[in-house]
């Protein structure tokens, strides 16, 4: 595959920071007494320990904004996910059944031609039957026919996929490789598989302002009862992004 695979999280680690803290605070004891003081968590090392307790209580102010802070990051961080990742081989596997070409775009992020795109099963770039877009590798639900518009451009678009967890966003390797950073572009991929999907651009339509640009080839359509668009499910593309 063309890609790395992200492994890095950061609701773990402010999990982590949070039990440590919690902890740390319920090893003190009333001012006055002198136990041995435990290990103090690794962000305590930064700077001094507060020498002011508040009367009534062992948790010290500056530890309680500590926690606080960690909460906060609890809240902003991404979810944890529900989708299993799949493993090299696994995605290798499956993109035998696939045609040299739709191997080319899911695993090597090729472009196919503007207004000929067809799915992995045959359907147009254009189709306007009700249905669901899945991925051909990881079968995970992506877009919906009930998301989807004609965007003019030649490659079917969606303003916001099925669900934030089953995609992956970021910024586009090969465009950091190649082109000056105003040009970069946002990469959408399948976040069970990492194959590639397109790109999502800011110039979509309402509800969200969004416009998936996919490559039909990296798409099979399930035909049938779509979900609902979901305008909260489209681009969270932001600094805690590059660790989901």
């Amino acid at each position: 595959m063309a890609h790395t695979k992200a492994t890095r999280r950061v609701l773990p680690a402010a999990l982590a920071l949070v039990v440590g803290l919690v902890s740390f605070d319920s090893a003190f004891i009333a001012p006055g007494a002198s136990p041995s003081r435990p290990a103090m968590p690794r962000m305590e090392r930064a700077g001094p320990l507060p020498e002011q307790i508040d009367a009534g209580t062992s948790v010290p102010r500056a530890r309680r904004a500590a926690v606080v802070a960690a909460l906060a990051l609890l809240v902003l961080a991404p979810r944890a996910r529900a989708v299993e990742e799949m493993s090299d081989a696994a995605v290798t596997e499956a993109a035998k059944s696939l045609s040299k070409f739709e191997q080319r775009v899911l695993l090597e992020a090729a472009t196919e031609p503007a207004f000929t795109g067809k799915t992995t099963n045959g359907y147009a770039w254009d189709n306007k039957e009700e249905g669901t877009y899945v991925s051909p590798i990881s079968g995970q639900p992506l877009f919906s026919s009930k998301a989807k518009y004609n965007s003019g451009t030649g490659w079917p678009s969606f303003w916001a996929p099925v669900s934030s967890d089953t995609v992956l966003e970021r910024t586009d390797p090969g465009d950091m490789d190649n082109l000056p950073k105003m040009f970069w572009r946002t990469e959408v991929l399948d976040r069970a598989s990492e194959t590639h999907l397109g790109h999502v651009f800011d110039d979509g339509p309402p509800p969200t302002g969004k416009r998936y640009c996919i490559n039909a080839a990296a798409l099979k359509f399930v035909p049938g009862t779509a979900p609902e668009g979901d305008p909260k499910q489209a681009s969270k593309w932001g600094p805690l992004s590059l660790f989901s």
